[in-house]
């Protein structure tokens, strides 16, 4: 069968989804994104009280979001060769470790250490929580599996932010960091408490051609289209409603939000029985009729129409791209073959 399809049949019921790990992992994951979105929205004014102008914050995200990048194909191969427990451990301390240091931040040039170091931390994490999920899953369930996993990686989107820029609204920070670091390491802790094999295979060779698997190209590529629709939206939907004037267009990704949680469970067992390439392409049908749609918008109405269907399409295709980069390959490629998808601009 090809690896663009489900497994043949239906999934069986008698194979556990909901494992003890499996629940662990989601949890943990789920507070670890907790933490991560708490800080990320607020660090830019941070960098301002901190006397760095617009440039420098832009290089708080943006240098976190690199980083991270750069390292996820080299951690892929550390979670062949070594195992996916202690990279998941290793990037959950780190986290911790920098979330904290933020709270004796003086000056911008610290913070930017501090975020490239946080950077390395959340592609170890999340490149390795995301492979295990794909361990821990049920082969005949991989599509409803990962949604369940995208979407506790996804939820903490939706209220995360507007929490940590309420901690922030007296001007002190402590409290956030606080929160942060709290978040993190309960994750770590969960973690510490999986049943994982902390090393599942013997150390393979490290080669260049070796960080790179082939036939994760398509989703790969599918992948990195789909994100690269939400950045601009994230970051210009506000402005776009008041040229428009719309006025608070924040409604759109409470929309979003509900419809992911809603959905991505559904869309995965429908992957698992349709295929994972047909239910991918599905969804970039909503993205583009969700962005269409918030084109043309002229009231707030049919921008939570287009909420909706954005909504729809990247529940529908997000899980169902990961499901078809790690269906059918053996667990001692499975972390170079990811999508790494895990990104603060796709969230999840």
């Amino acid at each position: 069968m090809s690896a663009a399809r489900g497994a043949s049949g239906a999934a069986s019921p008698s194979e556990p989804l909901w494992a003890r790990d499996f629940v662990v992992l989601l949890a943990s994951n789920l507070l670890y994104f907790m933490g991560v979105y708490l800080v990320l929205p607020t660090l830019p004014i941070f960098a301002v009280s901190l006397g760095g102008g617009e440039t420098a914050a832009g290089l708080i995200l943006g240098l976190f979001t690199f980083t991270a990048m750069l390292v996820r194909p080299l951690t892929g191969w550390a979670l062949d060769a070594y195992g996916r427990y202690a990279i998941l451990l290793i990037g959950m301390a780190l986290s911790l470790g920098t979330i904290l240091a933020h709270e004796w931040v003086a000056g911008v040039g610290l913070l930017l250490v501090l975020r490239l170091a946080h950077g390395v931390g959340f592609g170890f994490a999340t490149t390795a929580g995301g492979t295990l999920a794909s361990d821990l899953v049920p082969q005949r369930r991989l599509g409803e599996g990962m949604g369940y996993f995208t979407l506790a990686i996804g939820l903490p989107m939706a209220v995360a932010p507007a929490l940590g820029l309420g901690l922030i609204s007296g001007g002190d920070f402590t409290w956030l960091f606080i929160a942060a670091a709290g978040l993190t390491g309960v994750s770590l802790l969960l973690a510490v408490a999986l049943r994982a094999p902390r090393r599942e295979k013997p150390v393979v060779g490290f080669s260049v051609r070796g960080l790179f698997e082939r036939s994760a190209l398509l989703p790969a590529s599918l992948m990195f289209l789909l994100t690269m629709t939400y950045a601009p939206v994230l970051a210009f939907i506000a402005l776009y409603g008041q040229e428009r004037g719309i006025g608070n267009v924040g409604p759109f990704f409470a929309v979003f939000a509900v419809v992911l949680a809603v959905l991505r469970p559904i869309s995965g067992r429908l992957a698992d029985q349709r295929g994972y390439l047909q239910t991918a392409l599905i969804g970039f049908v909503f993205i583009v009729a969700g962005l269409v749609a918030l084109a043309l918008a002229r009231g707030l109405a049919t921008v939570l129409l287009s909420g909706a269907l954005y909504g729809v399409g990247f529940g529908t295709s997000q899980p169902s791209l990961q499901a078809l980069t790690v269906h059918g390959v053996g667990d001692q490629r499975r972390g170079r073959r990811r999508p790494h998808s895990s990104s603060p601009t796709t969230w999840g």
